[in-house]
């Protein structure tokens, strides 16, 4: 039996500052993982009035709330008997990306500190792959399996050969569907983010009551587009003032509701179309599906996946939102992308998504 380590997982990709301390055997191992402690710090509040993440002050906080989750977590799982310090850490798993440059750079700074004051191993984690990979912090799906991400940066499907090995199949070509529901609520005039609460509204709203376009509904290949259905929800709202929430009675809410219900169910469908049609193409219709990123949350994509999809696997809710078990468990899942101290110090971070099909491809890239 291999021996357990103790992994430490930092997440600062955009505005969810995440440290999780995990527990297992190093690859891809068929047990699950020990999650001892997971805490983190979201910033919603403080970008609401802006409408959206601003990058600076995301990193800021970043920087001010790193040192205090940390000591915290080996707070909450130190007891009489066992007093954890990070000298007991094997090995940290820190994003490099993709995500938002400044808030990124905050995170692997904290790693490469810690490494450097410990002489601690290293392994650069692509944030994307890892969100997929949280599968398997409560759940046995076996490779390959067909993988649907969908985030607030990103919208892809991936068949996923192994944990480092992840084939892209397509994606969108413009906006994701979680900045679709962000830009949409915010039209609407719920504030940010919005994705939840356009879920919640929809649940009193129905569906049929209007028609939003399907961006590339007849195109054969499974790319996406969602700037055209926020544009027709503009429109709509410039020729229907009364949709603006901050505008609506009380008794004329029944409108939004159904809006929320016709919108939400736009960008669903047109996830599940583009699914099937990369599912055929790559002829992975009898492979297991696994659907993560923080949009996974949502109930009515859960629904009709459920509906379309025979037995899908959805991460975890408390594992789909950006946080630092799904990256400590991708750094255990690859100990040949271990970056051994001093030479890890060297690690970068990327704002972008290079498509390439192979993590170790990507090695020198993050």
């Amino acid at each position: 039996m291999s021996k357990k380590i103790l992994v430490l997982g930092i997440e600062t990709s955009c505005d969810d500052t995440s440290i999780c301390l995990l527990r297992g055997e190093i690859g891809a191992s068929k047990q699950r993982p020990e999650v001892l402690a997971l805490q983190s710090f979201s910033q919603d509040l403080l970008h609401h009035k802006w409408g959206g993440v601003v990058p600076e002050i995301a990193a800021r906080n970043h920087l001010v709330k790193l040192a205090p989750l940390l000591e915290n977590i080996f707070k909450s799982v130190s007891t009489s008997s066992s007093n954890l310090s990070p000298k007991n850490i094997d090995l940290i798993g820190v994003t490099t990306y993709p995500g938002l440059l400044g808030p990124l750079l905050t995170g692997v700074n904290a790693a490469k500190t810690l490494s450097l004051l410990y002489k601690l191993p290293l392994v650069g984690v692509n944030h994307l792959y890892a969100h997929l990979e949280a599968i398997h912090l409560d759940q046995s799906v076996s490779y390959p399996y067909f993988g649907v991400l969908v985030s607030g940066g990103h919208s892809l499907f991936l068949l996923a050969h192994s944990p480092t090995n992840f084939e892209v199949l397509g994606g969108t070509i413009d906006d994701a569907a979680g900045e679709a529901f962000d830009k949409g609520g915010k039209l609407l005039g719920l504030g940010y983010p919005a994705g939840q609460k356009i879920d919640q509204l929809a649940k009193q709203g129905d569906a049929s009551a209007f028609t939003f376009p399907i961006g590339l509904r007849h195109s054969k290949t499974s790319e996406l587009s969602y700037s055209g259905v926020k544009t027709s929800l503009r429109s709509l709202i410039e020729a229907t003032p009364e949709l603006y929430c901050h505008t609506v009675e009380s008794q004329n809410r029944q409108i939004v509701y159904d809006v929320c219900a016709s919108y939400q169910n736009a960008i669903t469908e047109a996830l599940i179309l583009k699914a099937k049609i990369a599912i055929k193409q790559s002829n992975s219709q009898k492979l297991p599906i696994v659907v993560g990123g923080g949009v996974a949350c949502n109930s009515h994509l859960r629904t009709c996946f459920k509906k379309e999809f025979s037995n899908p696997n959805f991460v975890s809710p408390k594992f789909c939102t950006d946080n630092g078990a799904m990256i400590a468990n991708y750094a255990l899942r690859v100990p040949e992308l271990v970056l051994a101290y001093p030479d890890n110090l060297v690690l970068d971070a990327k704002g972008r998504f290079l498509q390439k099909n192979n993590a170790i491809a990507n090695r020198g890239e993050t």
